[in-house]
């Protein structure tokens, strides 16, 4: 199993105390057409501390991202309709959600696919079936001043 982070963050240094020192809990958006596996990814982030909402389809996804602004998003690749990757490159567009982090939550497993990924925009990439703690390892590291962001673009 290869679990990767392609761009260093600004800041590999993430604490809760960082988010708790805002009084924001970080947000992320789960995607994925598979309603268990984003229903029981979600609630363990919940369950550790993130604010989470899940989104099933791309389209549903990219509502979500513009009226609840997520700090990190966890993002299916292989989805009927609006893949993936074209999520991430429609949230790469928008000023509101270019610099969300994007974590490519996906089963592929050759070094094109990963060069395929960076180029749509994702930040990392892990490869189902995964451990969720990983995934939080994973979030913590890419979500190094994303609070801040929020704050700057949205005002919360």
């Amino acid at each position: 199993m290869h679990n990767r982070i392609f761009t260093p963050p600004r800041s590999r240094v993430w604490t809760a105390a960082r988010f708790i020192a805002h009084a924001l809990p970080p947000r992320v958006l789960v995607v994925d057409d598979f309603i268990d596996s984003a229903d029981a990814l979600a609630a363990f982030l919940a369950n550790t501390g993130f604010d989470t909402r899940v989104a099933y389809n791309g389209c549903d996804a990219l509502k979500i991202a513009n009226e609840w602004p997520p700090d990190s998003i966890v993002l299916d690749i292989a989805m009927p309709g609006v893949s993936g990757l074209a999520v991430a490159r429609t949230l790469r567009e928008s000023p509101a959600t270019a610099n969300v982090p994007l974590l490519a939550y996906t089963a592929c497993e050759t070094s094109d696919d990963y060069a395929e990924l960076r180029e749509s925009g994702f930040n990392g990439v892990c490869e189902k079936p995964i451990d969720p703690l990983l995934v939080v390892e994973i979030l913590t590291t890419l979500l190094g001043t994303a609070v801040r962001n929020r704050a700057k673009y949205y005002g919360s």
